[in-house]
């Protein structure tokens, strides 16, 4: 079993995350919020973030929006331009930057990364404060600079801990936590007044406010088929295809700089068992990976790395020169 400081540090980051990260905004889709609005008598600021964002703290981004001074409310029948798809976006960038951070924490940042962890939630917190502002674009910049510190972070501690477990810990925007463990001895999870061990290739699902679920035995691996390891592509459209894996729910496409995956460029989620990307990816060499999604979100094992390179600088020609035919010579 794992080592008593470990099995601590990991019940207090899940006690954390199911108990106090229920930070996500669930924003309505921008198609269905107006552009600009006017403020009825009696409605406030609040009214109208909780109406069209399902969240009252979107009030200060309004207020953000329309030069209205913090904590205040404007007169009755105020013209007032509203946040549009560009919230979406910094909601989603700051998802995705947290859930970083998370896994960060979850494979012992805290411990053996600090000074970079650190770092990585001030820029977090910077990008919120840029959100409250309706600063969106430097919101965007910011949680995606907390997006690769938390990156460095979690790779420096993944180099300097014990390899004793490899396991994933997931937040959805619902607020269930899910722990995934590939490698090692298991890890104990505690929610509640009740703790459950994950052994390697189990994964488990704790809602907000409940005890740990039954662990489930993970999805195979699916088994990739293209491109074939080691391609050489000379087009951006790179198509990828892999058996199906019975019980899968949806696929995830990862595409990584590095073997490990580790330096990831891609992550693309398909209910199919093919996914045509239509890359932007710069020339130079890949590895990519799949895994399984079941029906209640709980991902797989990730399956063996193929590698592909990318050369769309060339038409797939040669430059060679070609030698004359014989009837050529002496022309």
């Amino acid at each position: 079993m794992m080592t008593t400081e470990i099995a601590r540090t990991l019940n207090l980051l899940v006690c954390v995350l199911v108990l106090s990260f229920s930070f996500t905004v669930r924003a309505q889709p921008s198609g269905s919020v107006p552009t600009e609005i006017r403020l009825q008598p009696g409605q406030t600021l609040e009214d109208l973030a909780k109406k069209y964002f399902n969240d009252p703290g979107a009030a200060d981004e309004i207020r953000a929006l329309n030069n209205i001074s913090p904590g205040t409310q404007p007169k009755p029948n105020t013209a007032l331009r509203l946040p549009g798809k560009e919230r979406d976006q910094a909601l989603m960038t700051i998802r995705v930057a947290t859930q970083a951070l998370q896994q960060a924490q979850a494979d012992g940042a805290e411990e053996y990364a600090p000074q970079k962890l650190e770092k990585t939630k001030k820029s977090l917190q910077a990008a919120e404060e840029a959100r409250k502002r309706a600063a969106y674009k430097d919101c965007r910049r910011l949680a995606d600079e907390t997006w690769a510190l938390a990156r460095m972070a979690r790779k420096e501690s993944l180099d300097r801990r014990p390899k004793q477990n490899r396991f994933t810990v997931s937040v959805d925007k619902q607020g269930t936590t899910r722990v995934e463990v590939m490698e090692g001895d298991g890890v104990k999870v505690t929610a509640g007044k009740k703790s459950t061990t994950v052994k390697r290739g189990y994964a488990v699902r704790v809602q907000p406010g409940k005890e740990p679920e039954k662990a489930r035995q993970q999805l195979p691996p699916p088994q990739p088929v293209l491109p074939v390891n080691r391609s050489i592509l000379v087009t951006s459209s790179i198509y990828f295809s892999w058996k199906p894996v019975e019980g899968a729910h949806r696929y995830v496409l990862l595409i990584s700089k590095d073997r490990a995956g580790l330096q990831p460029v891609r992550q693309l989620t398909t209910a199919n068992t093919s996914y045509l990307l239509r890359s932007s990816l710069a020339d130079g060499s890949y590895h990519w990976f799949t895994r399984t999604v079941d029906s209640q979100g709980l991902v797989g094992r990730a399956s063996r790395s193929r590698q592909f390179t990318l050369r769309t600088a060339t038409d797939g020609g040669t430059d060679e020169p070609v030698p004359p035919r014989p009837q050529d010579k002496g022309k």
